[in-house]
């Protein structure tokens, strides 16, 4: 075989495996949920508790098949937008893959309810796997964005009634978080 055949069979062979790449998540999973239902309890299912209808927040929840996801949490007096990746570990569960990105909006209009933001940063900056890229005050808001690193949770995803089962859980706090969101 003459050279050049052999440098495009190469060359073909490597643009192939290029275009082989996994995806990290399953495709089922992917795309724009909305919550539905969401719940918290011990990490062996026991004593787990529903959220009731009137206190869930409104949640957005999109991901990809590279596992990129992106949170929208709103309510009466945040807005809170959350960016990760994930990386598969087994079958259908995922761990964070590098930092938690989060951006927070508080809206606050009492004297008490700024002091509950005030509160709030105060927690934030006690944390050792948080870091405050940004903090300010614009009127009756207050943005705080934050890079939140090692987090201890295992995740999982199923799909049930063509709802997607998200659950979190923090091994080392023994917590269950369960969320159901529906297509968006």
């Amino acid at each position: 075989m003459s050279k050049k055949l052999v440098s495009i069979i190469i060359l073909g062979i490597c643009l192939l495996l290029v275009g082989c790449g996994k995806e990290v998540v399953d495709s089922n999973f992917t795309g724009k949920w909305k919550l539905e239902s969401s719940g918290i309890g011990m990490s062996d299912g026991t004593d787990y508790t529903e959220t009731k209808k009137a206190d869930i927040p409104s949640l957005d929840f999109d991901i990809d098949s590279d596992g990129n996801v992106k949170e929208l949490y709103i309510d009466d007096t945040v807005a809170i937008t959350n960016s990760y990746k994930l990386k598969q570990e087994k079958d259908n569960e995922y761990q964070y893959d590098g930092p938690i990105i989060c951006k927070k909006v508080y809206e606050y209009k009492t004297e008490s309810e700024k002091e509950k933001v005030q509160s709030e940063l105060n927690t934030l900056k006690a944390k050792d796997n948080v870091k405050i890229t940004k903090s300010a005050q614009k009127g009756d808001e207050y943005q705080i964005n934050l890079k939140v690193e090692e987090q201890d949770f295992v995740l999982s995803m199923e799909i049930e009634n063509e709802k997607l089962i998200f659950k979190k859980v923090d091994n080392k706090e023994k917590v269950l978080i369960k969320q159901t969101y529906k297509k968006n």
